[in-house]
């Protein structure tokens, strides 16, 4: 039951920006005093800060700092595994498509089984599993960035700009209702942004840990692709279309 309290208090937090005890008493119809011991638990676990009389929300931080690929393969491996699993089953044959550069499409090519399709993508790694899989692929080069793979830069673009996509799918950093999809990289974030207008459907793949995070460059709005992801929130779902998969 606790859990359950907390995440009403969560939601209502979201929603008003502050609560009070009173209030939270009146939504939830537990004890003041159980109300309280919410209050700092979610505040110890950094979800809130417990103001007197009730709680506020903790401004939001904009990230700069991007893990390594190693590091963010490892990170909620089981959800990007399902996440992966359902996005690959979606490529079918004669599809042209797009795999942008991150832990996320590189874990969907664990998946693909599908040889009658043609893969286009600017990340390093993506294009040598792909090749080593046996399937057509195009890497579309150009400036490497070390940490994630990704080719960028004025050839990139260039070579992305002769391609029209009948599925993209892309991995980011942070998913926030007022910020959209967001990467710390702007040359990384540039391609994405005119790979996934050049996209007939676009696809980002998210664990749960990436919503309510910003990083400090926008490149799509939350209703620019379908989110394909393990679990989120009922405002997303309300503003986008949200894939949940589960299994």
């Amino acid at each position: 039951m606790d859990n359950q309290r907390h995440q009403i208090i969560l939601n209502e937090l979201d929603k008003k920006g502050n609560v009070t005890v009173a209030s939270l008493v009146e939504l939830t119809g537990a004890s003041e005093s159980s109300i309280r011991r919410d209050l700092v638990e979610l505040d110890h676990q950094g979800f809130l800060k417990r103001v007197h009389g009730g709680a506020t929300l903790i401004p939001k931080v904009t990230h700069t700092i991007e893990d390594p690929l190693g590091k963010r393969q490892l990170l909620n491996a089981d959800e990007k595994k399902k996440i992966a699993k359902y996005a690959a089953g979606m490529i079918e044959a004669n599809d042209v498509v797009y795999l942008d550069a991150g832990s996320s499409t590189l874990e969907l090519i664990e998946y693909l089984d599908q040889k009658e399709a043609h893969y286009i993508t600017n990340g390093l790694m993506q294009a040598q599993q792909l090749t080593l899989k046996g399937f057509h692929v195009v890497c579309l080069g150009g400036e490497v960035r070390n940490i994630t793979g990704a080719c960028v830069g004025a050839s990139t673009m260039k070579s992305l700009s002769r391609y029209h996509f009948s599925k993209g799918f892309f991995g980011t950093n942070g998913i926030d209702l007022m910020n959209g999809f967001t990467t710390p990289d702007s040359e990384e974030a540039v391609i994405k942004e005119l790979a996934m207008e050049r996209c007939q459907m676009s696809y980002v793949l998210s664990d749960h840990s990436k919503f309510n995070k910003v990083y400090h460059v926008t490149f799509g709005q939350i209703n620019d692709a379908v989110i394909i992801t393990d679990h989120c929130e009922k405002e997303i779902k309300e503003q986008a279309t949200v894939v949940e998969v589960r299994d």
